[in-house]
């Protein structure tokens, strides 16, 4: 029973490692972007790229578009962090992005330069924005 509970202790720590994390305004503040104090560009306080995922929990493309993102944080794992705002409870950030359609995904490399695309996307063509936005971005730089 005990190696039991400690397997799926471990199995619930991992999946936890790649999952995105939903935030809120003030957490947004603190991880991503100060926007109240630095209005004029993104400056990003994350050491790596980020993605936003905004989203409400009605949209369908939106269900279908998390394990895709879990995915590809679990590919580039330590090489960015995906952050989920839920547009329904965090209209502030949403106007902030002009997310009007659903799902709307920013992809901010570390300089503050952001790209975004609306819709659903396979973890291919994510992984393909990635590289192109964000990993090979950085390395022109």
């Amino acid at each position: 029973m005990k190696k039991l509970l400690a397997f799926t202790c471990i199995i619930a720590i991992s999946c936890g490692l790649y999952a995105q994390e939903s935030i809120n305004k003030a957490q947004f503040i603190e991880k991503v972007w100060d926007f109240e104090n630095d209005k004029d560009a993104i400056k990003l306080k994350s050491k790596v790229p980020v993605i936003l995922d905004f989203y409400a929990d009605w949209c369908r493309p939106c269900k279908m578009l998390e394990p895709e993102l879990t995915a590809l944080q679990k590919d580039y794992k330590g090489k960015l962090i995906i952050y989920r705002i839920n547009v329904d409870k965090e209209r502030n950030l949403a106007a902030l992005f002009q997310a009007s359609s659903l799902p709307t995904i920013f992809f901010i490399d570390k300089s503050g330069t952001a790209t975004y695309v609306r819709g659903y996307r396979t973890k291919e063509e994510l992984k393909q924005m990635v590289d192109t936005y964000l990993i090979t971005a950085k390395k022109a730089k």
